[in-house]
């Protein structure tokens, strides 16, 4: 005999009665479903080919060896937290050596030693545990933790700068409908309940009573149900276009967009993706996520306490501790998500600006039928992206079958006994209408709650994908923001007059950059606003002066990988002296006129030059006229009047530039006329009727200073000279970058370029020079 706790002496008859009752529901089982012979064949049928796939997909070698990395990504993950312990460990061993040698006394947990090992211990805790802090890695991998809570909290204020905002009220609206829709279900499961027990005492009018009552509930579950959705879409919309607005404000700000794109300051790739995509994907899941919570825990809460005035709360207790048990398994291993989601969007970025490339320069690919090649670079741009892909959905579906089984139909197998055993064990005088009513109401309720507990259990999916796309919009609002801190800073220091490292050396304070480096610790790559190369305190800044005129003082210029260009130019040119410049390719020739407009700064040296009143966005305007012009995407007036925005009332001084440049064709041959809009310019023009766009539109702005960097190289020659002598008319000082030394007669001065690697140059008067 064996005494089962709490249950007396157990029989060996009894136990051999259990046994058979087993083994009999064993056979019972799987008898029922062999005679489901369809569902058999089915499950057998579609678990062969789903192993052969998995087993297909998972033996390619790029599949292995993305297990094979991600596999050592865990380990150094483990390694790392394990590092952090340890100097958690030595830190706090070094805190109680120092408070012992203050009160004079050893330390038991750190023995003095007079070998070698206490040159590395206790003694120099302090400094080992510095050095070990400066030599630890920065975690930059997405992930549910602090930093993302403090990120998230950030990219919220923005989102919602107030409690009266569009987008506190909508958040108000939607957590009304939330709670009505939740209030809604659990009247629905009650008449649920009502209606079984109407159909058991066979009684009409309580069933045309629930009927009825359903008919209204339903017309209002089904408008807040639609409201719900409409209300999400309408919060993310409002949230996409806040934070966009933001990102737009400093992205075209200084000139942000051209350090990010051109230069790579702030280590910022695939722009367009991550302000039109990741934005948006963000806004999506962080609008969603809040329904995705709120409602569920409020239908918990709701059901629970209906539930527990029927049936009692123990068998609830172990239901919802099953819960959190498996919950908790169930994060232990699930996989990195947010980090995966963050790798994917890079990927697919980068797919896609292959494309954008490809659209870009499909002439020059025509001329060189380049077709084949480009065909490659693709598909090799796709195999890595699709390579990935299929590994992360992989692991996605290995998850998934954890997630299903604990949260959904193990959690069925626990919720039955629980829901059943009070109504098994119910000796009251109850109906059995009344108690299959009950039992109905119950079954609804538990359904629901457990439904809701899996829906709060899966939210940690949904914040690994938020987390995600948070790390992608916080990498995105770092940089943009410490392009701009830069160059206002920058600014600041030119009003001043300073000079040196402290010009553009800092970042305003509350900044996204200096927040995120604060709460994350990171520092940021191409920090500092100097564009090129540093020279420390030998430094130049551009400085504004009220001289006429533009002088350069020594002024030595870097590429941004680091070539020299140009070394120690000096140049004065008085209003209206036009400077011809020549040189090789990648003599720097463009470069310095970059840093005369402020898009570059010198490495060292200064350049003087005047206010320009009027100017756009600055106080000096330097207009530059390119061998291929930029064609906006607007009608002919707007091509005429870029950056300025189209306006009718200057019809007159457009026609008159368009004049000046011969291209009258393109508004007489339109019925539109100066409104013509094709479709693109760019495939509309001939290469010489481009430049005499840009041409037009420096006759249009009458700049002080304009650089034409090969501006005349397409249009005929015996043009050139009536081009030139109209910039004198305007009063326009010319700096013309060309090769084609008959323009020559149209300057008065000529610096050329060596392109030595030494930054020589040469600077001569031009004899009989005139405008």
């Amino acid at each position: 005999q064996i005494r089962a706790p709490g249950m007396g002496v157990m029989s060996k008859p009894r136990r051999a009665g259990y046994a058979r009752d087993l083994a009999d529901v064993v056979a019972r089982v799987a008898g029922d479903y062999a005679r489901d012979k369809r569902l058999c064949i089915a499950v057998a049928v579609g678990f062969t080919g789903l192993a052969a796939y998995a087993h297909h997909m998972t033996s390619q070698p790029a599949i292995a060896e993305q297990f094979h990395l991600v596999h050592e990504e865990a380990r150094a993950r483990s390694k790392a937290k394990r590092e952090r312990r340890n100097h958690r460990t030595g830190s706090n061993v070094s805190t109680i050596a120092s408070s012992a040698a203050r009160n004079g006394t050893p330390s038991s947990s750190a023995p003095a030693s007079d070998n070698e090992d206490s040159k590395h211990g206790v003694g120099d805790g302090g400094k080992a545990l510095a050095e070990a802090k400066v030599a630890a890695p920065k975690r930059k991998v997405a992930a549910v933790d602090a930093t993302f809570l403090k990120r998230i909290a950030f990219i919220l204020r923005i989102v919602i700068p107030g409690i009266t905002s569009k987008e506190s009220m909508l958040l108000a609206i939607q957590t009304v409908m939330l709670v009505t829709r939740s209030f809604i279900s659990l009247r629905i499961a009650r008449k649920g309940g009502d209606g079984l027990q109407a159909v058991m005492e066979r009684s009409w009018k309580k069933f045309f009573m629930v009927l009825g009552d359903f008919f209204v509930s339903g017309v209002a579950a089904s408008v807040v149900n639609s409201a719900l959705k409409y209300l999400t879409n309408s919060i993310t919309v409002a949230f996409r276009q806040r934070l966009t607005l933001y990102v737009h404000a400093r992205y075209l700000s200084n000139r942000a967009y051209y350090r990010a794109a051109v230069l790579r300051v702030g280590n910022l790739d695939n722009a367009d993706q991550r302000i039109v995509e990741d934005l948006n994907q963000f806004c999506a899941t962080a609008s969603d996520l809040f329904a995705r919570t709120f409602k569920p825990l409020l239908d918990v809460v709701l059901s629970t306490h209906r539930m527990g005035e029927s049936m009692g709360y123990s068998g609830l207790t172990i239901l919802y501790s099953y819960f959190f048990l498996s919950g908790a398994v169930i994060r232990a291993v699930s996989p990195p998500f947010s980090e995966y989601i963050a790798r994917t969007q890079k990927l697919e970025g980068d797919f896609r600006r292959m494309h954008s490339r490809l659209i870009t320069h499909a002439e020059e690919v025509a001329f060189l039928d380049g077709a084949r090649r480009e065909r490659d670079i693709l598909d090799a741009k796709l195999d890595k992206t699709t390579t990935w892909s299929s590994f992360y959905f992989y692991l996605q579906f290995k998850q998934g079958v954890i997630d299903q089984y604990f949260v959904k139909y193990f959690a069925s197998m626990i919720g039955w006994p629980v829901l059943a055993f009070p109504f098994l064990a119910d000796t009251s005088s109850k109906s059995g209408a009344e108690i299959a009513a009950r039992y109905r109401e119950s079954d609804t309720l538990i359904q629901s709650a457990s439904s809701s507990i899996g829906d709060l259990m899966m939210v940690y999916k949904k914040l690994q994908r938020l987390a995600g796309f948070t790390a992608r919009v916080m990498d995105l609002l770092e940089a943009v923001d410490s392009i701009h801190d830069a160059k206002e800073t920058m600014a600041g220091a030119i009003e001043d007059g300073s000079e040196g490292d402290d010009a553009g050396g800092s970042e305003s304070v509350g900044s996204v950059g200096t927040m995120v480096r604060e709460y994350e610790k990171r520092t940021g790559s191409g920090g500092g606003g100097i564009i090129g190369r540093s020279g420390g305190s030998g430094r130049g800044v551009i400085a504004s002066s009220s001289e006429e005129g533009v002088r350069f003082s020594g002024v030595t210029v870097y590429s941004p990988d680091g070539r020299l260009l140009v070394k120690e130019v000096n140049l004065t040119l008085a209003p209206g002296e036009n400077l011809f410049v020549t040189g090789a390719n990648g003599a720097g020739k463009t470069s310095l006129f970059r840093v005369l407009a402020g898009l570059w700064e010198p490495t060292a040296g200064t350049i003087t030059r005047p206010d320009v009143a009027g100017a756009i966005d600055e106080s000096f305007q330097v207009f530059y006229v390119p061998q291929k012009p930029y064609l906006v995407s607007g009608t002919l007036r707007d091509q005429v009047m870029y950056p300025l925005p189209g306006d009718q009332e200057r019809d007159n001084e457009v026609v008159e530039a368009l004049s000046r440049v011969n291209l009258m064709k393109l508004v007489r041959t339109s019925p539109e006329g100066l409104n013509r809009l094709p479709h693109d310019w760019a495939d509309v023009l001939s290469g010489g009727e481009k430049q005499r766009v840009g041409l037009a539109r420096l006759y249009f702005h009458k700049p002080a200073y304009a650089v034409l960097d090969e501006a005349t190289s397409a249009i005929n020659p015996d043009e050139e000279g009536a081009f030139y002598s109209h910039l004198g008319t305007l009063g326009i000082t010319a700096f013309s970058i060309a090769h084609r030394l008959e323009l020559k007669r149209f300057h008065h001065q000529h610096l050329h370029f060596h392109a030595d690697g030494t930054g020589g140059w040469t600077l001569e008067r031009i004899k009989g020079g005139k405008r």
